[in-house]
């Protein structure tokens, strides 16, 4: 006898290649950097100020993403923003005689389809998963990882054989195409199919599948928690080292004589060490704990950071942009079961949205504080140490967050770990 498949595991590969899409499209800029900057001859802070620009649009458009697809549907808004990313990318292609329009196109388009694609997606994932929500969560959110893998590696090879901006129109293309088909198998919540979480069945007496497991704070009373605000500045901190890394291990590495090809390939290791942390340590989240895994791998930032200061050779970069990737792959897919169990999931989309404001916030930071400094400094140790002594502090921010008291409705009780 064969046992159907929980309609929540297509939701799961839905999301993995929907955020391996977007950030595929988004993290690809590194390989860009050379090229833009040949192009428009402009410093290492002004472009990288345009992935930092765009990071933090579409991290902070998740708050209204997020309440849209809890209002409407997600999967609507998903395709919309699907289609946002590749005019994006369209029309940057044709901004090549000016720097002013490329940012100008490249950061709202790029942003908001990002943005709107993103945080509906993993909430989305949050709601038809309880038992098995980190393990879930890891799965979609490992897209993110084949993306920043793929994603740079494919603009690099293309670029081999293409400019810059027919590259950007071939990204274009893909996204709109693979982006509109996979966002057919997106739905909100699995009471819209009249089922639980995990597939559970409704017990005697039970409020149905309506209402079950959608219990949770609103936005405004989730705002109006100290554990909102420590948790909000723990992500932050948590986050800024990544965009360092993402950023700048490309021409950080290139000044060792370090070739293009494998300067690139270091952005991609990141992204298979991104893919591998959750997958594998989202599954050891709901054994172990989500808040206490998060703990230990966002120690694991402080020493990688500090690894980095002294890595100048292709292998020992390799060697810590796998391992920086897998951590930072296991706090990401944390992040949002740990705001699911705290918070509830009734309201997540819009909580998660708020939240994500943080992330880009420490875009905006990691990127263009990372070139800032180098260009002070001639050199990117000062950019490393700042990403360490962040992620020290993020460690501090979510053991404060743990210990503040969060009153959710009795329904919602349930949630807490």
């Amino acid at each position: 006898m064969k046992t159907k498949v929980f309609p929540g595991w297509y939701l799961v590969f839905a999301a993995h290649v929907l955020l391996a899409l977007i950030f595929g499209a988004a993290y690809s800029f590194g390989a860009f950097f050379s090229h833009l900057q040949a192009n428009f001859d402009a410093g290492r802070f002004s472009v990288a100020s345009v992935f930092s620009l765009t990071a933090f649009i579409y991290y902070a458009i998740g708050v209204v993403s997020g309440s849209l697809a809890d209002r409407f549907s997600t999967r609507a808004v998903v395709s919309a923003g699907v289609m946002l990313l590749a005019l994006g990318f369209f029309v940057s292609s044709k901004a090549s005689g000016s720097l002013q329009l490329f940012i100008a196109s490249f950061c709202s388009l790029v942003g908001l389809g990002v943005g709107l694609v993103y945080v509906p997606t993993v909430t989305a994932v949050q709601r038809w998963f309880v038992r098995n929500r980190s393990q879930a969560s890891g799965i979609a959110l490992a897209g993110t990882g084949v993306g920043t893998f793929i994603g740079p590696l494919a603009a690099g090879l293309l670029m081999q054989h293409f400019s810059w901006e027919t590259t950007m129109r071939l990204f274009a293309l893909v996204i709109l195409v693979s982006g509109l088909w996979v966002a057919r198998l997106v739905r909100g919540q699995p009471q819209e199919l009249g089922l639980l979480p995990d597939g559970d069945r409704p017990s005697a007496g039970s409020a149905g599948p309506q209402t079950s497991q959608q219990s949770g704070m609103r936005l405004a009373e989730a705002l109006a928690s100290a554990r909102f605000w420590w948790y909000f500045g723990a992500i932050f901190c948590g986050s800024v080292g990544l965009f360092i890394a993402l950023v700048h291990i490309n021409p950080y590495a290139q000044q060792f004589a370090i070739s293009t090809t494998q300067a690139n390939l270091l952005i991609g290791l990141i992204g298979a060490g991104n893919v591998a942390g959750r997958l594998f340590l989202g599954t050891l989240g709901d054994r172990l704990g989500a808040r206490r895994l998060l703990l230990l791998l966002t120690g694991a930032l402080v020493a990688l950071n500090l690894f980095w200061v002294g890595a100048q050779g292709f292998v020992t970069l390799a060697l810590f942009a796998v391992l920086f990737g897998v951590a930072n792959g296991g706090c990401i897919a944390l992040y949002p079961s740990v705001a699911a169990t705290w918070f509830g999931t009734r309201h997540l989309g819009a909580i998660l949205g708020a939240l994500y404001v943080s992330v880009g916030i420490a875009a905006l930071v990691g990127g263009s504080l990372g070139g800032l400094l180098f260009d002070l400094y001639q050199g990117y140790a000062a950019s490393i140490l700042l990403g360490a002594a962040c992620a020290l502090l993020s460690v501090v921010l979510i053991l404060i967050a743990g210990r503040q008291g969060v009153h959710l409705p009795a329904a919602a009780a349930s949630l807490r770990s």
